[in-house]
């Protein structure tokens, strides 16, 4: 859902995403709840982030521990993603 249709401003970096699933429920982000998503803010450790795992969207906890960058999950019965950076 974009802001530009909801609310009829020109904002395309900024829209809403529902959340699917139970990893942050430890950050308070539960199944269903609905997430303003800002494009333009680049993502810094620690940030809660929208990525792309297996081509599958996915909401987790940034974090950079050079060479990688890690997708925490904050659920302790789940696993966390690593990348190359």
């Amino acid at each position: 859902m974009s802001f530009d249709e909801l609310l009829d401003i020109r904002a395309p970096h900024i829209y809403l995403v529902r959340i699917e699933g139970h990893s942050l429920e430890g950050a308070g982000i539960f199944d269903g709840d609905m997430a303003v998503v800002d494009r333009s803010i680049t993502a810094e450790h620690g940030h809660t982030v929208i990525a792309a795992v297996h081509c599958e969207p996915v909401c987790k906890r940034l974090c950079k521990r050079w060479p990688n960058i890690i997708l925490m999950s904050e659920n302790v019965g789940y696993t966390t993603e690593t990348t190359d950076a």
